[in-house]
């Protein structure tokens, strides 16, 4: 089996290297039948996971890295995505992809990539691991990435069984367990507990830096000498690419603003706390505490 890596940064490159080494030891692709060819603009990633021997073929074009391949993974920022299809389009025409290939991606919104694909009747199967790290690039790659994560799995509109069943192959072989879920349902979930902690990583950057806070006496300036473990958890997410990072808010703004909505309002509630807190900080300690004893104990249910 021929599969096709197109874009080979941290994701592409992780896929690659779990293929080849089966971290989980669940091999549902035998790797020596898998033959794999990648992909970039640059061709740098590629290269560097030839000589790290996690791909057999180090393709100059889409049309020579999907001819003949039964599986093509598109990990790309959402957004550019689109011109990836288009080139596929294209590879269709001449006969270099295959009738029966199947295309799938990694990309962390759904309904946009799931749109564009149908605009273009490609075969295409969504997926989505649940599992990254900020730093990207073929040299972060990990083949024990997505051990024990949910790899989310979008069947088209048809719902084509066969696509479906190789996407949930591909994430069972990295070790992933893999979860069937329609694109709405995924971009309203991963916009709680992943798009919006992006948004706040970053505004939290901006609050705490810049503008008349960030200049002030008691601002960054002082601050920033004392962050420590909580500032960089906190900003964490800030730290991974604007590029992937604009992308996933761009696909998914509808989502999120309902998300950050609700955060407005949660956010105005701990205001009139802090506000109880400064007349009289004895009282107003307690009625603190037991919202963050609340957190805590709704984390601890959640595992």
């Amino acid at each position: 089996m021929r599969i096709a890596l197109l874009g080979l940064g941290l994701i592409g490159g992780s896929i690659a290297k779990a293929l080849r080494e089966d971290p989980a030891g669940v091999g549902p692709f035998d790797s020596t039948g898998v033959e794999i060819a990648a992909w970039t603009p640059s061709s740098a990633g590629p290269r560097a996971a030839l000589e790290a021997g996690a791909v057999d073929h180090v393709a100059r074009t889409i049309a020579e890295a999907v001819d003949g391949a039964a599986l093509i993974v598109i990990c790309a920022p959402p957004i550019a995505a689109t011109s990836i299809l288009d080139e596929l389009v294209i590879c269709r025409r001449s006969g270099r992809l295959a009738e029966g290939a199947v295309i799938t991606d990694v990309l962390s919104t759904k309904r946009w990539i799931m749109a564009e694909a149908a605009k273009r009747t490609l075969r295409f199967c969504g997926g989505h691991p649940m599992a990254g790290k900020h730093e990207t690039g073929f040299a972060a790659a990990d083949a024990s990435l997505f051990v024990g994560r949910p790899w989310v799995v979008v069947p088209d509109h048809h719902g084509a069984s066969s696509a479906a069943a190789l996407v949930e192959r591909l994430a069972s072989s990295c070790g992933a367990k893999p979860i069937m879920m329609d694109a709405d349902l995924h971009d309203a979930a991963t916009a709680a507990v992943s798009h919006l902690p992006l948004l706040l990583s970053a505004a939290l950057v901006s609050a705490v830096s810049q503008g008349e806070q960030g200049k002030a006496v008691d601002g960054w300036r002082v601050s920033h000498l004392l962050a420590s473990s909580g500032w960089n958890s906190a900003t964490r997410l800030a730290r991974g690419s604007d590029e992937m990072g604009a992308d996933i808010l761009a696909t998914n703004a509808r989502e999120v603003r309902r998300r950050l909505r609700a955060l407005r309002d949660e956010l105005e509630r701990w205001d009139a706390r802090l506000a109880a807190a400064e007349n009289d900080p004895v009282v107003g300690r307690n009625d603190i505490r037991a919202r963050l004893a609340e957190a805590r104990e709704t984390l601890e249910e959640l595992g």
